[in-house]
């Protein structure tokens, strides 16, 4: 079946498609991730000067700032830390003048025995910022959107989907592996390019994605926007399980609570997902029921397993 009509099948048709392609694909484990061992680390503190539609700030108010980072370390003794923060008027996390920093704080926790790794999200990375952030970081958690439209209405950039596909591209001339993030929805809950980026993707040969999930989040301009239809993104996770059997596929920490995650959990098993970060109690028992191994992890799922 073409990648067309795939879009259109019946979603359980495109469930059991899926599976069948999970099985013959990827291996018979599902892994939950429980990112204890990974602090995430804000460049800028809790400002951000985009006050997105989606996020407005809301998750760099739960990060450490990197003025307090050595003390963190020390008490906390981390496996790796995720360094973001938010973005400046082009798209970019401000990270050019922070990772000499942080990279002589790793030298020094190396020293002491307790190194970690650096996962990077930089945002739309000018050329020269991502040569050095490849040449840095362990991981580049990169976020990815194709549609123009929706680059306006959640972020306010004058920027467009080329600036991504330019940042991707540079991004990857380091020797950092960058895991490309779809958040599914961010067109005020509906789905607008999603599918184009996945092809996108899977045209430049990438091995890993993750999938994230608009979430209404109060305090925000879209707080009262409702996620994505749980059919919907179904079929974008399982349409892309069918395109590519082979591919290492996660759900992410950010989705909606309650019912929605307990219902997504479960069908992202079924479409065929190798992870959930924090998965809900009934997707280990739906993964398990299939007879997959399931195996708990402890940092950031954007790490290779």
């Amino acid at each position: 079946m073409d990648p067309e009509s795939l879009k259109n099948a019946p979603l359980d048709d495109l469930l059991d498609l899926a599976w069948k392609a999970r099985e013959g694909g990827r291996p018979p484990r599902f892994e939950a991730v429980y990112p204890v061992k990974t602090m995430a680390v804000s460049v800028t503190g809790a400002s951000c000067p985009l006050n997105c539609s989606h996020c407005g700030g809301h998750y760099l108010e739960h990060m450490v700032d990197i003025a307090d980072l050595p003390q963190a370390l020390a008490k906390e003794k981390p496996r790796s830390i995720l360094l973001s923060g938010g973005c400046d008027l082009t798209g970019a996390v401000p990270l050019a003048e922070r990772l000499a920093e942080v990279k002589e704080l790793a030298r020094q926790q190396h020293e002491l025995g307790q190194s970690f790794r650096i996962n990077v999200h930089p945002g739309v990375v000018p050329a020269g910022g991502a040569r050095e952030i490849g040449e840095s970081a362990s991981v580049v958690s990169f976020d990815f959107v194709l549609d123009d439209e929706t680059i306006g209405e959640a972020f306010h950039g004058l920027w467009r989907g080329q600036d991504y596909v330019d940042a991707f591209r540079n991004l990857r001339k380091g020797r950092a592996e960058v895991v490309p993030h779809i958040l599914i929805g961010l067109k005020k809950g509906r789905i607008a390019g999603e599918y184009r980026a996945v092809d996108f993707l899977l045209n430049e040969g990438i091995t890993r994605l993750i999938f994230i999930v608009f979430t209404p989040t109060p305090g925000t301009l879209w707080a009262d926007v409702p996620p994505p239809p749980l059919e919907e993104a179904g079929r974008l996770l399982a349409w892309t399980r069918v395109r590519a059997p082979g591919l290492d596929v996660s759900l992410g920490c950010m989705r909606p609570a309650g019912k929605y995650r307990r219902q997504v959990d479960a069908l992202a098993v079924r479409c065929g997902v190798d992870r959930i970060v924090l998965p809900h109690p009934g997707a280990l028992a739906e993964a398990e029921s299939r007879g997959l191994k399931v195996e708990r992890r402890e940092e950031c799922c954007a790490f290779a397993s």
